[in-house]
């Protein structure tokens, strides 16, 4: 816990990080929208750069109606909501990630939101369609499923995201074409490393479908994102969400034998 304190202090205080500073900058690109050049001039770490699927765009089209004051205030608490949700079982872990989840609770972006997607999609799968039309790589989280040959939640996941799409194209398929094209031609400065990553990552979620490890899913989908930054690792709150409850004892040895108290 210390440590993670102290690594926020140091990059904040010494280093002198300004993300403080510019409170919403992710999500005011997202509010900001501008539905007739979505993806003009956009590369990934580009300065006010939309890289996600138009159907993410046109929701906060809507959403981009509110005054920007209005949306940054509330924008900002609910990522703070959904990181306070995602640690209940260690609260602590706010503490220990107070770098990433500070880091991306302030500037806006979703990797909260992707984390609360995947430890939701294990009770409802359509939520799955969340990380497929944004980031789109940490769908590799999918593997669960079919390592477990749970076909019902994995053909809902993409069944959901499809009629989304499917939505999404009928109104603006053109954006699709130029997501498309996006996505072809920019994998941003980490891209070299993505598809060694994205092996890593399956290896993880077949590693934990086959022992169990729900949250194993999350950490997989962090590595498998198509370009990890320090407010990347705020997807591992969802870890913590789907990880063992540090107030239930471990039990050591074989169960107790009951005892027969009916009478004789």
């Amino acid at each position: 816990m210390l440590a993670g304190i102290l690594v926020a202090v140091y990059v904040y205080a010494v280093l002198g990080d300004q993300t403080w500073r510019h409170p919403g900058a992710d999500g005011v690109v997202y509010w900001g929208v501008d539905l007739s050049r979505l993806y003009v001039g956009s590369t990934v770490g580009g300065a006010n750069a939309y890289l996600y699927s138009p159907a993410f765009a046109q929701v906060f089209w809507l959403i981009g109606h509110v005054p920007r004051e209005f949306f940054v205030v509330g924008w900002t608490a609910f990522l703070a909501g959904i990181a306070v949700w995602l640690a209940r079982p260690w609260p602590a872990s706010l503490l220990v990630l107070a770098l990433p989840v500070s880091q991306d609770v302030l500037i806006g972006n979703i990797h909260v939101l992707l984390a609360a997607a995947i430890v939701l999609g294990f009770r409802w799968a359509g939520t799955w369609a969340f990380p497929l039309l944004t980031k789109a790589t940490p769908g590799v989280g999918l593997l669960w499923f079919l390592v477990r040959r749970e076909w019902r939640p994995f053909a809902v996941a993409l069944g959901a995201s499809a009629v989304i799409a499917a939505a999404s194209f009928a109104v603006a398929p053109q954006l699709w074409f130029d997501w498309l094209a996006l996505l072809r031609r920019d994998g941003g400065t980490g891209g070299q490393y993505l598809f060694p990553r994205l092996f890593v990552a399956a290896a993880v979620v077949i590693w934990g479908a086959r022992t169990d490890r729900r949250w194993a899913v999350p950490l997989a989908a962090m590595l498998a994102l198509p370009v990890v930054w320090m407010d990347s690792f705020a997807m591992l709150l969802g870890c913590v969400a789907l990880g063992p409850r540090p107030d239930r004892a471990v039990q050591v040895g074989p169960a107790p034998r009951a005892v027969d108290t009916a009478p004789a």
